[in-house]
């Protein structure tokens, strides 16, 4: 089971376009702040399950700076 997942969004519209799971935090935060260095144009957010198919925002990465979620 996942517990975490990277959101990919347009930047300034906060509607996910695809996410990727992962099953740690930090494979998650290092996709994230990677895949957002090379993409200009989206923001990624790593997200933590809370409760079966909830899921909560605790950081957001664009152009490879974490930003307050």
């Amino acid at each position: 089971m996942s517990h975490y997942r990277v959101s990919k969004e347009k930047t300034n519209q906060h509607q996910s376009l695809e996410y990727k799971k992962f099953d740690n935090k930090e494979d998650a935060e290092h996709y994230a702040k990677n895949t957002s260095a090379k993409d200009g144009s989206h923001v990624y957010v790593v997200e933590s399950q809370i409760d079966e198919g909830e899921f909560v925002a605790i950081k957001i990465y664009q152009r490879g700076q974490a930003q307050g979620a």
